[in-house]
């Protein structure tokens, strides 16, 4: 019998049963989380909503509509989503969840790789995802856009580095896959490069003239999956490309502006907001920290990790330490240095999650073959135990998960359907608000309302033009003889000073008050924002 090819079909044995029990524990967790109906939808995830639905329409969009930047790709699933299981926001969730299980499946599968095939390392990395800080619960729930499938491409690329760099060097459908991994994950996000830069490197370590044919495969593949990035930026003056560099500022770009923020300031955002929010220090929606007595010591079973993980070079597979590290490193030099870190939410550093669980597996394994006995589970034990206090305390709290870090533009759902029910009684389709409500109850109504988000939602009634996401939502409005202003309780100065205006200029109104929802109606004459002093101009279509 051939000892050796045994052990590896055992190996092999195991590390399939493993991610079957992590997996069945992954759907168990989200399928309460989503029972619990603690995660509030916002209109960051009805945008996603929405171009899903038009898909299915027949639109082709190609990036999150009113910027260019994040590809769509994540709006193409959720739209496969909505044809298989209709259109709810109960499938988007689905849609997500099944993508957040293939994100643990490949992050433990990567895990098993770089750490030499070490079960003990795969199985902590893969209960650091399961059981993960809410800040990776949060994003893996709720859609923003692509973080998913960042996550699984950027794992993917892990795997296949690994494999024609160790394993199967001469295999052409895996170098093929690299190339559409990179390609697919940089049109989709591009936090992709905090895998690729890592697993180049790999590659440059064995690179051989030999395998060019191979490097050009995966050249081919990358372009041609990426296909749609070049070709809207090369359509729109590139417009994406300018998102990328802080001296070309696009006006299709709505969002984060790294220019406007100093490398002090991105350092700074990094250790005091995104680290803790990673290490579950910090939900992604608050400022404080969450049980920091707990807090600090899980904060300090990191640091010994990876500490340990640079002072000792046989807790992992060499070359594994090496990508693993490249990892932490990298993704700490793109964020200080790039738009991602004008970003407080901990969202652009979740590909650090994995290292930082290999980390930890390694840190377990050398306790385990140092000591002997189950001391190495005290750290693990505190680390895991930390995040499903995290993750309880969050759902259950009165705001329950949101995306909204700024509590003025956190609105519960709770009156979402009465405020519609409103509008559909009173025949108003149309209308003006902010972002936050325009594109939410569009997504709700099924477009029955279509409202211009034309309305500050900051405290300092500032206004980004790149929040009128939809051209066909502001030209209907512009349309429309009968519209209403709706405004919120989280932005009272922006309620007074429209009725002021409305005063002022001698417009009557009816007003009616839903939840937190205040709708401005029954004008005695159409008047839109900039005629009342806001900023945003009418269009006309």
């Amino acid at each position: 019998m051939n000892l050796d090819r045994f052990s590896r079909l055992d190996q092999r044995r195991q590390i399939w049963l493993l991610l079957a029990a992590l997996l069945c524990l992954a759907v168990l967790l989200r399928g309460a989380l989503l029972a619990s109906d603690s995660v509030s939808f916002h209109s960051d995830e009805a945008v996603v909503s929405l171009m899903a639905r038009h898909i299915l329409q027949g639109e082709r969009p190609v990036f999150f509509y009113g910027q260019a930047y994040m590809g769509s790709l994540d709006a193409w699933l959720v739209a496969a989503g909505f044809a298989l299981l209709g259109e709810s926001v109960l499938t988007v969730r689905i849609v997500q969840s099944v993508l957040y299980l293939l994100a643990v499946g490949t992050g433990v599968w990567a895990a098993w790789k770089l750490s030499g095939q070490r079960l003990l390392v795969a199985a902590v990395a893969g209960l650091v995802l399961t059981v993960s800080p809410v800040l990776l619960t949060l994003y893996t729930t709720a859609t923003l856009g692509g973080y998913n499938e960042t996550l699984i491409l950027g794992h993917l690329l892990l795997i296949l580095g690994w494999d024609v760099t160790h394993e199967h060097p001469r295999s052409i459908w895996r170098w093929a896959a690299i190339g559409a991994c990179a390609g697919l994950g940089f049109w989709t996000n591009g936090l992709i490069v905090v895998y690729l830069l890592p697993v180049g490197l790999l590659g440059l370590r064995h690179f051989a003239r030999r395998q060019i044919p191979f490097y050009a495969v995966a050249a081919a593949a990358a372009i041609l999956f990426s296909a749609p990035w070049w070709i809207y930026d090369f359509q729109h003056d590139h417009a994406a490309l300018s998102f990328y560099l802080h001296n070309r500022p696009s006006r299709e770009l709505a969002g984060m502006d790294a220019a406007s923020t100093s490398l002090v300031e991105r350092i700074f955002s990094l250790f005091i907001f995104n680290f803790p929010a990673l290490f579950g220090m910090r939900f992604p929606w608050k400022s404080t920290f969450f049980l920091l007595p707990v807090g600090l010591p899980v904060l300090m079973v990191f640091v010994l990790a990876v500490y340990v993980l640079v002072r000792r070079r046989d807790v992992l597979e060499p070359e594994g330490r090496f990508v693993t590290l490249g990892l932490l490193g990298v993704h700490s030099l793109i964020f200080v240095i790039s738009r991602f870190g004008a970003d407080p939410s901990g969202r652009y550093v979740l590909p650090m999650l994995l290292p930082l669980a290999i980390a930890l597996g390694a840190l377990a394994a050398e306790l385990r073959r140092a000591g002997g006995g189950w001391w190495w589970a005290l750290p693990v034990g505190l680390v895991i135990g930390y995040y499903a206090a995290g993750q309880i305390a969050a759902a259950s709290s009165d705001m329950g998960l949101t995306t909204q870090f700024d509590p003025v533009s956190h609105i519960s759902n709770d009156h979402d359907e009465a405020v519609i029910d409103f509008l559909d009684a009173q025949e108003i389709a149309h209308g003006y608000t902010n972002y936050w409500v325009a594109f939410r109850l569009a997504f709700l109504s099924q477009e029955r309302i279509q409202l211009d988000a034309a309305l500050p939602y900051k405290t300092d009634l500032s206004y980004n033009t790149g929040d009128r996401r939809y051209p066909p939502y502001l030209e209907a409005t512009a349309r429309a003889d009968r519209i209403a202003y709706i405004t919120t309780e989280q932005l009272p100065e922006l309620d007074d000073l429209l009725l002021e205006r409305l005063d002022a200029a001698g417009i009557t109104y009816r007003r009616q008050t839903v939840g937190p929802y205040y709708v401005t109606y029954d004008l005695s004459r159409r008047v839109a924002p900039h005629e009342l002093g806001f900023s945003a101009p009418e269009i006309r279509p």
